[in-house]
């Protein structure tokens, strides 16, 4: 068995167009294409009785975020989550990006619509981090290595990935 593409992550959400504009407009993603799936009518489908909408995003290196979203979301969905400490949140997922300005990647993406957790913070000495949820409440953390390449040394040899 080979894995035969980059990783794809899947995360239902409320309001697939706002995130959209979320994840293109802070992280640089493109929309690859968008797609309604009516409900069936022997039951439904496997991701929602009453049909769904399914947004495919692309990052810059070949990864991709799918937003799913169902044809009748609750009208009372929850926007935020309680624990700022993921670890204290059971079972919760966050997006990672390593980007090369971890201040300025915080505030675009609170100007798109994030909250902030947690402050640009140093955790190593080769590391910085912040904590922030996106307008749905998922996690999302990014980091800023001094030195990527000893971190990541397989992007070395990657084109235009590693300067």
């Amino acid at each position: 068995m080979a894995i035969v593409a980059p990783t794809e992550i899947g995360m239902s959400c409320v309001n697939i167009d706002e995130l959209i504009t979320f994840y293109v407009s802070a992280f640089s993603f493109s929309l690859v294409n968008k797609i309604v799936a009516p409900a069936v009518s022997d039951g439904g489908s496997l991701f929602s009785d009453a049909g769904y909408a399914v947004a495919r995003l692309q990052a810059p290196f070949g990864e991709r975020l799918k937003l799913l979203a169902p044809n009748n979301p609750p009208v009372h969905a929850p926007r935020s989550r309680s624990a700022a400490n993921i670890l204290r949140e059971p079972h919760a997922a966050f997006l990672t990006f390593i980007v090369d300005d971890i201040g300025q990647a915080s505030q675009l993406a609170l100007e798109c619509g994030a909250a902030s957790l947690a402050a640009p913070v140093r955790i190593r000495p080769d590391l910085c981090i912040a904590l922030l949820q996106d307008p749905e409440g998922n996690y999302i953390e990014l980091a800023q290595y001094d030195d990527i390449s000893l971190y990541r040394p397989d992007l070395a040899s990657a084109p235009g990935r590693v300067s």
